[in-house]
């Protein structure tokens, strides 16, 4: 698959799972991402790092539990009662114990399970795509973006790796475990992060990076321009019902801004590619259907005609499952059929250092 396909793949389930509040619908596009893991080109490092984030994702699906048993919270089904001190009001209600509900507890697990779903994604992703071919999809406005991003992609998959020889290593000459040995075992880790930091920054300054000859003001001050527009759009479409007409035309004055800045920034600076990456047929269907599924999910949504919510404060009532909304959890499994139908075009990703991704 294109790195664009798994682009737009990423961003529609981000977007569903953190839309949807139904814990059915929650569990369906989890298995979806499962499923699309499965069958997406990985490497040893890949499925490292994507241990890692489910190991991560889990732990903060544990942490948002505690952090809602701690504080306590409200509801009908009081499960038990914590004690806790009283805090003064003028602290913005913050509170330590009291009575723990069901209520609190589900909408807590509720949360963490939409964030182990954006986590579980940008696994898949990470693991699918090289950090090579997501620098060359990053438009010229956003190169040096890009590259940070890129350079940030390989950070976890190289650690994961470095802490693993270095387990190896330790162990064949008898090292003690446990945390008596954590030292010895993080110490040379960082020092090794730091030494391929190095490297990188060296082999970037050999290469000309961020060498440019000055440039107009006009595109950083359209991008700076941007961000007041469409914050002062918002706050008016939202706010004063009256200021609807001039809150849209600062919202297409902000997007034009945005436009403005991508566009004379590309004219500014000049990038050149050694490999095009070809956008097969299939690979342009699941863009049009990730886009289509995301406007119509939203436009549904939005209009009320698509219930994808689930309020477990009003009497912890049991969630509905309906054909729609589970039609709508499933749009994000849209990559099995492409990586069943086409199992030789995609490209397996090949574990490259932050190095190489730059010299590409």
């Amino acid at each position: 698959m294109h790195t664009l396909a798994w682009l737009s793949w990423v961003v529609l389930v981000m977007s569903v799972a953190l839309i949807t509040t139904n814990p059915f619908y929650l569990v369906l596009i989890l298995l979806c991402v499962l499923l699309v893991a499965a069958l997406a080109p990985r490497t040893e490092q890949a499925v490292a790092g994507m241990r890692a984030l489910i190991i991560f994702g889990c732990s903060m699906l544990v942490i948002s539990a505690l952090i809602a048993v701690v504080n306590g919270n409200y509801g009908d089904h009081v499960l038990f009662t914590i004690p806790g001190p009283e805090l003064p009001g003028w602290i913005g209600g913050l509170h330590l114990g009291g009575p723990v509900s069901g209520e609190g507890l589900a909408a807590a697990l509720i949360r963490g399970l939409a964030i182990l779903c954006v986590f579980l994604a940008f696994g898949v992703f990470n693991g699918a795509v090289s950090p090579h071919r997501v620098l060359r999809t990053a438009p010229a406005a956003l190169f040096h973006a890009g590259l940070v991003v890129t350079v940030g992609l390989t950070l976890l998959p190289a650690s994961i790796d470095d802490l693993r020889r270095i387990r190896e290593m330790r162990a064949l000459r008898g090292a003690p475990t446990g945390l008596r040995g954590l030292p010895g075992l993080v110490v040379p880790a960082v020092l090794g992060g730091l030494e391929r930091s190095m490297r990188l920054a060296e082999a970037m300054e050999a290469r000309g990076y961020a060498a440019e000859p000055a440039t107009s003001r006009w595109p950083g001050l359209l991008g700076a321009l941007s961000a007041p527009l469409l914050l002062a759009a918002a706050w008016a479409w939202f706010y004063y019902d009256q200021l609807r007409a001039l809150a849209a035309v600062a919202a297409v004055l902000g997007v034009a801004a945005i436009g403005a800045w991508a566009l004379l920034s590309a004219r500014a600076r000049r990038t050149t590619k050694l490999h095009n990456e070809p956008l097969a047929v299939a690979d342009r269907v699941g863009i049009a259907f990730s886009c289509a599924a995301l406007a119509s999910i939203g436009v549904l949504s939005v209009g009320g005609w698509l219930e994808l919510d689930y309020n477990p404060f009003a009497g912890l009532a049991w969630p509905e499952f309906a054909i729609g909304g589970a039609f709508a959890a499933l749009t994000v499994a849209w990559p099995v059929v492409l990586l069943l139908l086409q199992p030789g075009a995609s490209d397996a990703a090949q574990p490259v250092q932050a190095g190489e991704a730059v010299a590409s």
